[in-house]
């Protein structure tokens, strides 16, 4: 709080007075000390003691401020100065750090990019445009800001493809189906992703079809042991009514099959094949447990299976010896 006029002015009294008062003591002790001891020093210093406050205080009542009254119009105008000064003053520094302002907006859109945070750089391009008016460079960083997440989506969904690719290769389609979902959900708004589901049924399907030709190939020329591969991979796709068509297909190759085991067995028991005679006839009682041939199998299978191991220890010896 300010010190009133006349505050200041009893304070500057009482100063003077104490100084003035101080400086006759001093000259009182100069007159004792110069009739003691003839010594006029310390008169000497309490005369100017006391000249010199009584020289002053005029001078310093002269330079005194005089306090304007609240309503004096001069004091107006000069607080209305004022205002208008710090107006200007505000406006210039809005001006001075514009630049300064700017720069560190696109620093920070930069960043924001930098760290693949394009949501929050298209804030910060929002408000480039909007409060600081630059629509120019606003949109360029737009354009910028959209061709970078787009191809930074655009890759991740390439190596999602290839992914699922993969999937489709080793012919796993619930995983495939489980992949394609998982892309259509992180990835709703890429066109070439909506139809994954789709893609993965109809490559389902395709794999069936071919497998049904190549099954009808291999039975058509006889290839007995492919086309018997080929129709116990088509019973995991085959449903009852597709199975129906290739029924007598089906049963010919079976036949077939069975009837090349059995003799392939014979040969391998009449050449004393002892190892391979058990290849074949576990072969023969694992596909066709049921038939009479099987039960044949079994009751020699032991058999086999001793000569098999006395015939293997004698060319071991052989070899060693």
């Amino acid at each position: 709080m300010a010190e009133s006029p006349r505050k200041r002015d009893g304070w500057m009294v009482v100063l003077y007075t104490l100084l003035l008062v101080a400086g006759l003591v001093l000259m009182a002790m100069g007159i004792l000390e110069l009739y003691q001891k003839g010594d006029g020093v310390l008169l000497g210093l309490g005369v100017l003691a006391v000249m010199i406050p009584a020289a002053l205080y005029p001078v310093a009542a002269g330079l005194r401020p005089q306090a304007p009254s609240a309503g004096d119009p001069q004091v107006l105008d000069t607080l209305k100065l004022i205002s208008e000064r710090l107006l200007i003053s505000d406006a210039a520094k809005g001006i001075a750090y514009r630049e300064q302002d700017r720069n560190a907006l696109r620093q920070a859109i930069r960043e924001d990019m930098a760290r693949s945070d394009y949501d929050a750089a298209l804030v910060l391009v929002e408000e480039m445009a909007s409060r600081y008016g630059y629509r120019e460079e606003a949109e360029q960083f737009r354009e910028e800001i959209l061709a970078a997440r787009k191809a930074e989506i655009d890759a991740k969904v390439d190596q999602a493809m290839v992914r699922l690719d993969a999937i489709l290769d080793k012919r796993q389609w619930d995983d495939a189906t489980a992949e394609a979902a998982k892309i259509m959900r992180l990835y709703p708004d890429v066109p070439r992703v909506a139809a994954l589901a789709q893609r993965v049924r109809e490559t389902q399907a395709q794999y069936k079809k071919d497998l049904e030709l190549r099954f009808l190939k291999a039975a058509e020329r006889n290839d007995i042991d492919v086309a018997m591969d080929l129709l116990k991979e088509m019973d995991l796709y085959l449903s009852r009514t597709e199975a129906e068509e290739l029924r007598e297909v089906a049963r010919g190759v079976v036949v077939k099959k069975r009837e090349n085991l059995g003799v392939q067995f014979k040969l391998a028991v009449h050449d004393k094949e002892w190892t391979e005679s058990v290849r074949i006839g576990e072969q023969i009682i694992k596909e066709f447990p049921n038939t009479r041939m099987a039960g044949e199998v079994r009751q020699m299978i032991d058999l086999l299976r001793q000569r098999a191991g006395s015939q293997q220890a004698a060319r071991t010896t052989a070899v060693t010896e």
